[in-house]
């Protein structure tokens, strides 16, 4: 899994580069963009797990009375 993720983060740093033809102002402001959406998603998903792993020990529960 980890392996997968540096990939990913290679690959998409090599995109940033080819997309800004070594601007490096442009690299930065889209890499900086890419980082904020990672947080939000990274935020939300935490959100969501975070309140499905609440729920469930009371709907089990719930089950068994």
């Amino acid at each position: 899994m980890p392996l997968i993720f540096i990939a990913a983060v290679i690959l998409l740093t090599g995109i940033d580069l080819l997309v800004s033809w070594n601007n490096y102002g442009l690299f930065f402001k889209i890499l900086g963009v890419e980082i904020l959406i990672a947080v939000f998603v990274w935020v939300i998903l935490t959100l969501v797990f975070s309140r499905k792993n609440t729920k469930d020990p009371d709907s089990s529960l719930e089950d068994e009375v």
